[in-house]
């Protein structure tokens, strides 16, 4: 039998439509491969460098991973590129997982030697750590020297939580800067010893220090991995993909150790522009989880919505935003103003518009977090602390005893007859800290002072501060972070390698009257470390240091901060904890961790 040519033309057509259909499928399928969406900033141009002033960005914790995470609410580590450590007198010794970088070099001792040499020469920071002996290529020593103090386990902890550690500096990378590093790092190392045992620093060493550890962070600041390298290495759960200015793409990390376990592939940002974006972000569906400050109306409106997938989940944040000061500023560095703005202030006031989620605010500014105060400091002690309940007039009367006068055209004069006048400077993405400031500055200025508000651009928060450009601003205060305990917030703020040290200039190893006697806070975080095996001598520490904080005003906080996580289940993604699952409060000071260990463990998952 023939088959006409029509009938031939019509088979070849039907042939033709069925690949095109299932190759439109295969492209579809490929378009569609499951990713989680959610949102972060990143620097761009983007160098790969970890060490770069703004570092690499949201992917940090998804290209890098520590010894372990750990879990507050249960006080439980979970081991990531560890199997395991102990501690041997004054040595940490931890046993490395099998894991190799995306590039297929194996992770090794050799890494963490490079990495910790890279942080100590460019951060001027961990010099607990005085050597690191590699024991075999997956077990490495941590030498632990604090110069004549008792190693602590909140230095053992922040080596087994800190990515940087394990995985900044891979040693087939920066290998090439090792040898220059261990030569700054140990000039750096050598002052901060002297520091420790109260040494006048020579200003031949001084001088060779700043010298070679400038010219050696100049060389590694001009390192740009992705073009020199044309990749980032990565030994975390996910390398780069492609990205843009307003978007990053990541791609499983095939050599990761628990690939086998991740379901969802793919995770992308979109970047943080604002709160608003992003909430408007996760509401269109566009992402999958994400942690924005928004009004409670707004949220409660969108939670009753029919059918809608958005769930929340609040945590404490386990840090409280404050009013700093610079106290370079001499206007700042008198107590008596610095207690009439904060007995001036209705900080509920604040927190109801800043952030309606927030844990109630203390009458104190004792530096603990108000939901841990009632665990660290007894009824008794705060009654001895100064009360900083909203009271205007005594406000009015704290400025008179000082010698302050209110002029005829309402506003407060400096004893020296000059207008009491600020600044408050804020970080314009984070629309909370804005709201914050912008009510904080209308309360003083009915008060009676001249305040402005300052916003910071996006990426200049950190170096602003640093460099001192600020008469006050807002920031996390006291936070205790990864691990809590006052320890952690003390560090925070009384630390020479403190970030809120840096940058108030509050004078941490001055003296400060107390009922025990002078004391400076920089010493009695040290006599904090030394006792934390001890319960009832680390409480009284802790009250030393409540009450310097509370008295002398370092900073004025004004809220904790809860964190709302708001995610959508059953649309995208699914696989979340429950509500009260504990692992939730991994989230605080990092929530990629929380999501990572969820995408580690096969948990979240697309739907399907």
């Amino acid at each position: 039998m023939k088959i006409s040519l029509g009938k031939r033309v019509l088979t070849v057509l039907v042939v033709v439509s069925l690949l095109v259909l299932a190759f439109t499928n295969l492209a579809l399928a490929q378009a569609k491969e499951p990713e989680l969406r959610l949102a972060g900033s990143w620097p761009f141009p983007f160098s790969g460098n970890a060490f770069a002033p703004e570092g690499i960005g949201v992917c940090w914790w998804f290209a890098y991973e520590p010894f372990a995470y750990f879990v507050p609410a249960t006080g439980e580590y979970i081991p990531r590129l560890a199997t395991s450590w102990e501690v041997e007198e004054n040595k940490l010794i931890v046993t490395l997982k099998d894991a190799k970088w995306s590039d297929d070099t194996p992770f090794t001792a050799e890494d963490i030697e490079c990495a910790v040499a890279l942080i100590q020469a460019m951060w001027q920071s961990s010099y607990a750590i005085a050597d690191i002996e590699v024991l075999e290529p997956l077990k490495v020593a941590f030498v632990l020297d604090l110069v004549d103090r008792p190693v602590d386990h909140t230095v053992i902890h922040s080596i087994l939580t800190d990515a940087a550690i394990t995985s900044a500096a891979p040693s087939h990378v920066y290998g090439q800067f090792l040898e220059e590093a261990k030569e700054v790092a140990a000039l750096g190392r050598e002052i901060w010893v002297m520091e420790r045992k109260g040494e006048e620093i020579p200003e031949d060493v001084e001088k060779e220090f700043d010298e070679k550890s400038t010219a050696f962070a100049e060389k590694v600041f001009q390192f740009n991995l992705m073009k020199e390298v044309g990749y980032l290495p990565v030994v975390g759960t996910y390398e780069i993909d492609k990205m843009s200015q307003s978007e990053m793409l990541l791609k499983l990390n095939e050599n990761h150790w628990a690939a086998e376990n991740i379901k969802i592939p793919k995770v992308s940002f979109k970047r943080w522009s604002s709160n608003d974006f992003v909430w408007a972000s996760l509401v269109a569906g566009e992402l999958d989880a994400a942690h924005p400050s928004v009004t409670k109306d707004v949220v409660e409106q969108q939670l009753d919505a029919p059918d809608s997938h958005l769930q929340l989940v609040t945590v404490s944040d386990l840090g409280e935003f404050a009013l700093i000061f610079n106290h370079e500023n001499p206007l700042l560095q008198d107590l008596n103003l610095k207690k009439a703005i904060i007995y001036a202030l209705d900080r509920a006031a604040v927190r109801d518009i800043a952030i309606w989620h927030a844990i109630d605010v203390s009458d104190y500014a004792h530096g603990v977090l108000k939901s841990m105060e009632e665990a660290w400091l007894d009824p008794d002690f705060l009654e001895t602390l100064t009360n900083y309940k909203v009271d205007r007039e005594k406000a009015e009367a704290t400025l008179k005893e000082a010698g302050y006068t209110k002029g005829s055209d309402g506003l407060w004069h400096t004893p020296q007859g000059e207008v009491v006048e600020f600044t408050i400077s804020a970080y314009g993405p984070y629309s909370d800290w804005v709201l914050a400031a912008r009510e904080i500055a209308e309360q003083l200025k009915a008060f009676g002072f001249k305040v402005d508000v300052k916003i910071i651009p996006d990426g200049m928060q950190g170096p602003t501060l640093m460099a001192g450009d600020y008469d006050t601003a807002i920031e996390f205060g006291t936070s205790w972070w990864g691990f809590p305990h006052p320890h952690t917030g003390y560090s925070r703020l009384y630390d020479e390698n403190g970030y809120l040290a840096e940058v108030t200039r509050f004078p941490i190893k001055e003296k400060y009257n107390t009922p025990w006697g002078d004391l400076a806070p920089y010493d009695e975080l040290v006599k904090l470390q030394q006792v934390m095996d001890n319960p009832e001598e680390t409480k009284e520490q802790v009250k030393k240091l409540a009450y310097i904080t509370n008295e002398y005003l370092p900073i004025m906080p004004f809220l904790e901060k809860v964190l709302p996580i708001y995610y959508i289940d059953g649309e995208n993604v699914t696989g979340w904890p429950a509500k009260d699952d504990p692992i939730w409060s991994l989230a605080p000071g990092a929530i990629e961790r929380l999501y990572i260990l969820l995408l580690s463990e096969g948990q979240l998952r697309p739907v399907e």
